[in-house]
């Protein structure tokens, strides 16, 4: 068994990132730019008005109030052609072009129409610049808008698309083929009989790898026979990463690392000391494809994944080698002695008033351990929103004490 710590050294040392694609923008949420992505223009690319309201010269009502001549009206995407002279005002739009001579808008709850509208009465004077945003004020032309490495979410698909960018330069999702092992495995619809379960790791993998921005692909269940598991891994390895559950703790049908073997595989690790999900292996197949082989159960897999194939993925995503972050809560409840594994609890995080221990009225993190009876309850992990990681050989936990947590991505 070896450390979470040299798992991350030997998992960055294997997994390198996909190839670049170009793609419609549409198609680009949440890849991961590879290239930047520049303005081709200034943007606003003109002065234009954040008001609904009338463009003036300042000077004209410093003296507020008082009546300007309206020469004119400028609606959002259009311009107007004309200089605006002394005593004179524009009506315009929010998003409008400032016409030429205006240097501040007043805006419309600040005036009145009179003269059958020939005339605007100005109730409060404005300072030059008020109430306009300058050309190129949010970014000049040729200026980096998303650096390499970004996750493209919707805010950065919506600066994309103001930069002019339509088809970004971007690392291909990877696709990871999920494969179950065991004879005790049938389908959900089915009713269990005797030894059988029904398969909900494939359903928490194709989740978990939809939410790591993967493509998960399903094939099916290999049963406990080394030809039968020979041919399903052969298939598997032509995915860009691959995730297979069960088969790979010490059991005399346990065939997985064997078969890997078989099939040009070369093992990078094979057990973790964390609890749950010790027997996490981990290889690279013949031409580097990555193979994360998970514990059957579905709270060991669900800890791996976190830990290891999420991390992998990401980088497979163009993103930088990272491990899991951990931040400090404060325990609701206590936490018996931890066993010579580092030990991940299923938890949920809440902000919540806590005066014993802070300033009455403020919050403060706190996490609560779920009532889970280990790793082959996947019922007890439903409203987890975060891991508490406690180390090894570690004394109990008293309320109010903090503990170190991981929060969970949503999935």
């Amino acid at each position: 068994m070896i450390d979470i710590e040299e798992a991350y050294d030997i998992l960055f040392d294997n997994v390198r990132p996909g190839p670049v694609v170009e793609v419609e923008l549409r198609d680009a949420l949440h890849h991961t730019l590879a290239e930047p992505i520049r303005c081709d223009v200034d943007y606003p690319p003109f002065d234009r008005s954040t008001m609904d309201g009338y463009a003036v010269r300042s000077t004209d009502v410093r003296d507020s109030p008082v009546l300007l001549t309206l020469v004119g009206q400028i609606p959002a995407g259009t311009t107007w052609s004309g200089s605006l002279g002394e005593g004179e005002a524009v009506q315009i739009n929010t998003g409008a072009p400032l016409p030429d001579g205006a240097d501040a808008v007043v805006r419309v709850e600040d005036t009145q129409l009179v003269e059958d509208g020939a005339r605007v009465r100005i109730e409060t004077a404005v300072a030059p610049g008020r109430f306009i945003t300058r050309r190129g004020t949010y970014i000049a032309e040729g200026q980096t808008v998303i650096e390499p490495g970004t996750r493209l979410t919707a805010t950065a698909m919506a600066a994309a698309a103001t930069a002019g960018e339509s088809r970004p330069r971007v690392f291909e999702r990877p696709t990871v083929a999920i494969l179950g092992t065991g004879d005790e495995l049938i389908a959900i619809n089915k009713r269990p009989q005797g030894a059988q379960i029904r398969n909900s790791n494939q359903y928490l993998l194709e989740a978990l790898i939809t939410s790591a921005d993967a493509t998960p692909k399903l094939l099916g269940v290999a049963r406990d026979d080394r030809d039968a598991l020979r041919e399903k891994i052969t298939g598997a390895l032509q995915a860009d990463a691959v995730c297979i559950t069960g088969g790979i703790s010490m059991g005399a049908f346990d065939f997985v690392p064997e078969v890997l073997e078989m099939c040009g595989a070369t093992m990078r690790f094979r057990k973790l000391t964390i609890k749950p999900g010790r027997p996490t292996l981990f290889a690279t197949g013949p031409d580097g494809t990555p193979v994360f082989a998970l514990p059957g159960n579905p709270g060991g897999a669900f800890v791996a994944f976190e830990l290891i194939v999420r991390p992998a993925l990401a980088i497979m995503e163009g993103r930088p080698a990272a491990a899991p972050k951990t931040i400090t809560a404060a325990l609701c409840g206590t936490l018996a002695p931890t066993s010579a594994r580092r030990t991940y609890i299923p938890a949920r995080v809440t902000e919540e008033t806590r005066d014993h221990r802070v300033e009455a009225g403020a919050t403060q993190r706190t996490v609560t351990p779920l009532s889970w009876h280990g790793s082959g309850d996947s019922i007890g992990m439903t409203s987890a929103t975060a891991l508490v990681v406690r180390p090894p050989n570690a004394a109990q936990v008293a309320d109010g004490e903090d503990v170190a947590i991981h929060v969970l991505e949503a999935s």
